[in-house]
């Protein structure tokens, strides 16, 4: 084939191809600038969005409308109200805008609208009060309760969480309201929480210009009780161990006499055998069990109450020491143990009795603190109180101690001695003394009466004019004098011999040196 006819059919096609591209042009009545436009949301209504250029008697008509959004004036599209992002099917709006003009085909113009999200919605809570429980034992950083805060704008968010006590809760991290338990809860000491929820929707609006929004919620946490402690006996004293709770009791002491049974429950200090739940406000049954000590099976304990009682008596002196369980009804292994020392003593027929069941004594109105009550006017004598127990060989029992009772004034010293504690601004006062048997309990009482009497009546050290420190100095110099002059004696009467005195002479040389020392 030629070549010139292989050609032929190209330039027929390239001429066509020219042909509409020159007609194309020709006929395009209208156009519209490339790419998106954008338009932020909210103020928008009777804003211009773009311009369409378009030839001579060109007809503009917008053909597919959007959601009914826009509108021309003139060659310009319009948005004919404000535009809600939030709202929108699409953030991508597409308008065809129709141009027209007489004796030509119409041409369609699409113009793309891209809406702008615009931070214009505040965050919100699902509601403005939140209630959650929790475990007293819950374990430090678990999660108790994951809170959001919606915003429609989609914009990331930032929480704080707000406490009377930063101590308990902390949230995850400012991005995530997840609440963690800070540290270990206790039922005791709190038993509900109050917290604060904040969220924002800029990490620091107040420092930028740019709108920002805040929402808050309310919390409210309540710690359950849990049974996590044993019981405790009473009474006790409350410790610490760590972050644990205890308290320790000091056993009890009771005291019964050899070979007699004593019916009933037995006496004990600090008061009756008594457990409690160890956790607040929970009452757990309690039982009691005697663990070890009763060799012999000489005591009982009720099992509800924990009464302590005999079944016989005791024959051996000496104390006793039983082992006393007490264990949750519902749980035995919340148990405690505590020891009760039982004295076995021989039965005291006498209790202490004083010499006299009246005591007088005196004081000097100007007598200071530690001063001594008087036995009499006359000398400076100190007063004193004895009581015997006939129970012991001379009356003298080792256990008996001396009080005081309805009086401030004065003490009693174990001897027995009244001492003044403070200044009397009275005539006289009177008490009661008691001597007491601390080993059996047993006491005898006797009234001590005291006079104030005139502060001339003492022997002040102004007028003795010496202290006790100055008559001791005193002896010692008046010793040493006589010593001395005995030695002087000694002297003279050696030298006396050695002049073949007289001893009429050594008598009047003695006699005069004793004479002239006194």
């Amino acid at each position: 084939m030629d070549p010139d006819q292989r050609t032929g059919p190209v330039h027929v096609l390239l001429g066509c191809f020219l042909c509409l591209c020159s007609l194309s042009s020709a006929e395009r009545l209208c156009t519209v600038p490339p790419g998106p436009v954008s338009v932020p949301e909210n103020n928008t209504a009777d804003v211009e969005v773009v311009t369409i250029s378009s030839i001579s008697d060109v007809s503009l008509t917008v053909s597919v409308n959007p959601e009914d959004l826009f509108y021309l004036r003139g060659n310009a599209l319009m948005v004919k109200k404000g535009l809600d992002f939030e709202s929108l099917s699409s953030a991508a709006l597409v308008v065809w805008v129709q141009c027209s003009r007489e004796g030509s085909s119409s041409v369609n113009e699409s113009v793309e609208v891209l809406v702008e999200n615009v931070n214009d919605n505040p965050p919100n809570f699902a509601q403005n009060h939140f209630t959650l429980e929790v475990n007293e034992l819950t374990a430090v950083n678990s999660s108790v309760g994951l809170i959001e805060a919606t915003d429609v704008d989609s914009e990331p968010l930032y929480y704080r969480l707000e406490s009377a006590t930063d101590k308990y809760f902390r949230l995850e991290n400012i991005n995530s309201p997840r609440i963690l338990v800070k540290s270990v809860l206790d039922y005791d000491a709190v038993q509900k929480i109050s917290l604060v929820l904040h969220v924002r929707d800029t990490f620091n609006g107040s420092t930028s210009d740019e709108p920002f929004f805040t929402s808050v919620a309310s919390i409210t946490v309540l710690v359950k009780d849990v049974d996590n402690r044993p019981p405790w006996f009473q009474p006790c004293l409350r410790t610490n161990l760590g972050i644990a709770k205890l308290c320790v009791s000091a056993g009890y002491r009771g005291r019964v006499n050899l070979t007699e049974k004593e019916e009933g429950p037995l006496i004990l200090e600090p008061g009756p055998v008594f457990a409690k739940d160890g956790d607040k406000n929970r009452s757990e049954q309690i039982s009691y069990r005697i663990l070890r000590g009763n060799e012999g099976n000489i005591f009982q304990i009720d099992e509800e109450t924990g009464n302590i009682s005999m079944t016989k008596a005791a024959d051996i002196v000496g104390p006793i020491t039983l082992t006393v369980l007490a264990s949750q009804v519902t749980n035995r292994d919340q148990f405690a143990v505590t020891q009760v020392t039982m004295e076995v003593m021989k039965k005291s027929r006498n209790p202490p009795r004083f010499e006299k069941e009246r005591y007088e004594g005196f004081i000097y109105s100007n007598s200071v603190p530690e001063s001594m009550i008087l036995r009499d006017r006359s000398t400076n004598r100190p007063f004193r109180v004895r009581a015997r127990d006939e129970d012991f060989a001379g009356g003298l029992n080792p256990d008996m101690k001396y009080e005081v009772q309805y009086s401030s004034y004065v003490n009693v010293t174990s001897d027995g001695f009244v001492i003044l504690k403070r200044v009397v601004k009275t005539e006289s006062f009177a008490l009661q003394l008691r001597a007491v048997d601390s080993t059996t309990g047993e006491f005898g009482t006797a009234a001590l009466s005291v006079q104030v009497i005139p502060a001339v009546a003492i022997p002040s050290d102004s007028s003795i004019g010496y202290r006790p420190g100055d008559m001791a100095l005193l002896g010692l110099i008046m010793a040493a004098l006589l010593v001395l002059c005995l030695i002087v004696i000694g002297f003279l009467i050696s030298r006396l011999f050695k002049g073949n005195a007289g001893m009429d002479k050594i008598c009047e040389v003695s006699f005069l040196s004793l004479w002239s020392f006194w």
